[in-house]
């Protein structure tokens, strides 16, 4: 036990005097603390929509004021035929489309509801359902008002539409992240092992020794390994799984 203390602290004393260490030890792990407590948010704001208001009236009106007012959403784009709406999700700047109908005032007057369509892009699931629920609460906001000035059971029910991927399936962006840190982890850690073989079997000298630059030797390891898990991962039947 005393052997494996006093080993402990010679260990301690390389760390100590070894400035590069001391700032992966010390330094990475507070700016990583920083990246990602700071830097990196999963709260959604300030998202792109587009609107789709054929009706133009009043009641529409005043529920794009809210939406616009609200800090979750930025009215990108107002698109004037129902075709436009793929082609806006096409151009990846938008999230969401709210469409309106073409009577949606006298509607909500002459039948006390009305209806409002949310078209969002489930092609990232938390961000969809985020900005839906958003949106939702929004509109319900809206119809609570009209129920207390009119005193009438006005109704706007929201219609959700999520194209690309319409289950919300999170393993479409979350099986390539596994698959990249998989990839990374095995190449690192056989390259690794690779080097440490070549010097204990004695011949790291002799590559050294040879004409070909060191970062040259390190990336020749490291490609055997890369190529054929990357051929594994991307053949793997990910696709019929999720």
């Amino acid at each position: 036990m005393r052997q494996f203390a006093i080993f402990v602290y010679k260990e301690t004393l390389h760390i100590w005097r070894d400035k590069r260490t001391l700032f992966i030890l010390i330094g990475m792990p507070i700016a990583q603390i920083l990246i990602f407590g700071f830097a990196l948010t999963n709260e959604v704001k300030n998202s792109n929509i587009a609107i789709l208001n054929p009706s133009k009236d009043k009641s529409s009106k005043q529920i794009i004021e809210r939406i616009e007012a609200s800090k979750y959403f930025d009215i990108y784009q107002e698109l004037q035929y129902p075709k436009d709406i793929d082609n806006a999700f096409k151009t990846g700047k938008i999230k969401m489309v709210v469409v309106f109908p073409s009577k949606f005032e006298s509607e909500l007057q002459k039948n006390h509801s009305g209806e409002i369509q949310l078209i969002a892009d489930g092609s990232d699931p938390n961000t969809a359902s985020t900005l839906v629920n958003y949106a939702s609460a929004i509109i319900r906001d809206y119809q609570n008002e009209l129920l207390s000035l009119n005193k009438l059971p006005y109704s706007i029910k929201t219609e959700l539409r999520m194209l690309y991927n319409p289950q919300l399936k999170g393993a479409f962006n979350f099986v390539p992240g596994v698959m990249s840190m998989i990839l990374l982890l095995v190449c690192t850690l056989m390259t690794s092992i690779s080097i440490v073989r070549e010097k204990e079997l004695g011949t790291m000298e002799i590559l050294l020794a040879s004409p070909v630059q060191p970062f040259m030797i390190i990336g020749a390891k490291a490609v055997p390994y890369f190529v054929p898990v990357s051929y594994t991962h991307l053949t793997l039947p990910t696709n019929r799984e999720v």
